[in-house]
């Protein structure tokens, strides 16, 4: 089982730009993940004792126990994020996670962010809205509501990125089903056979200012136009 992490010192390390809601969202996750963690360890130790006989096994204990025989996750454990894994993958998936979230505490925000790793990827897409419009326009702080993003498809697998982006981030993580991507064309295409899944480049983030659109003229539509009326 992957070790919690001292959220206290944690916070002591990153009080310093603790404006960066990035920051934020670390100690965010972090405290779901300890929970998490502090769960799966308690019903284990206590599954464990009841098997040895030292205490008594509950009807919660029982349904877990039952669920590691099968190979599902239980329903409290997965509670904390979706998952449609079964236990062995799923044990395998959080302790990416709790690597990738270690790596960001020791060395800082990460230059490619893995969105499959969060629990509440929008909690981390909203943080990315928020550093950009007070670092773009300061005091003049523009409202999230009035961004979007802009979704560039990065040339350059992720171990070659050493730099941040600009603006933004950059994300990986994600997955394309019934489809792949053609690096050479940059395009959709179709995948190969029996491929399910095939994963996606790294994506920039870039945030910007969402685009006025007006609603169309019903009148001007040429399905609306009646030249004989």
């Amino acid at each position: 089982m992957p070790e919690p992490i001292d959220l206290v010192e944690l916070r002591f390390k990153l009080s310093k730009d603790m404006e960066n809601p990035l920051n934020v969202v670390l100690l965010q996750e972090l405290e779901r993940f300890n929970l998490l963690l502090s769960m799966i360890n308690s019903n284990l130790e206590q599954l464990e004792k009841g098997v040895q006989g030292l205490s008594v096994i509950t009807q919660d204990l029982e349904v877990i126990m039952e669920n590691l025989l099968r190979n599902k996750v239980p329903n409290n454990w997965g509670s904390f994020y979706f998952s449609m894994k079964p236990l062995n993958r799923w044990m395998e998936d959080l302790e990416m996670r709790m690597k990738f979230f270690l790596q960001w505490c020791h060395k800082g925000l990460p230059f490619v962010y893995h969105l499959n790793c969060f629990s509440y990827p929008q909690g981390f897409t909203t943080a990315l809205l928020q550093r950009y419009s007070r670092k773009s326009f300061g005091a003049n702080i523009v409202s999230i509501d009035k961004l979007d993003f802009d979704f560039i498809i990065v040339q350059k697998i992720e171990s070659d990125i050493t730099d941040y982006a600009k603006d933004g981030a950059f994300v990986s993580g994600l997955l394309l089903e019934g489809a792949a991507w053609n690096e050479e064309k940059m395009h959709l295409c179709e995948p190969l056979v029996m491929q399910l899944e095939t994963p996606m480049p790294v994506i920039h983030f870039k945030p910007t200012i969402k685009k006025k659109t007006t609603p169309p003229n019903v009148y001007e539509c040429p399905m609306y136009y009646y030249p004989n009326r």
